[in-house]
């Protein structure tokens, strides 16, 4: 049964329509459908993100290329936390810089 159209709704199925639906699915639909909802959210906050930092720009000029400064500072950060945490050898102290 559909919902009428004076009740929008995000979702376009019923919750008996969409459990109907996901029994019909074998894993490798249920896999693909997965990953396609991964790389839409991703792509989503990639464009979320990238408005921001333009509308940002066109404020304050200069604030691209600040930001992205600090997202490669901040990546470099969080790689060598995660290998410290993992307890890689080759992981430099918390306190050592690498060309920051």
């Amino acid at each position: 049964m559909r919902r009428s159209e004076s009740n929008p709704d995000p979702f376009p199925l019923t919750e008996e329509e969409l459990s109907q639906l996901l029994a019909d699915m074998d894993i490798d639909q249920w896999l693909e459908t997965l990953r396609h909802s991964d790389r839409s959210l991703y792509n989503l906050m990639a464009l979320e993100v990238w408005s921001i930092a333009k509308t940002m720009d066109a404020l304050i000029p200069g604030f691209w290329n600040r930001f992205m400064a600090n997202r490669q500072i901040s990546l470099k950060q969080f790689i060598r936390q995660q290998q410290a945490a993992n307890g890689d050898p080759q992981a430099p102290a918390p306190g050592e810089a690498e060309g920051e």
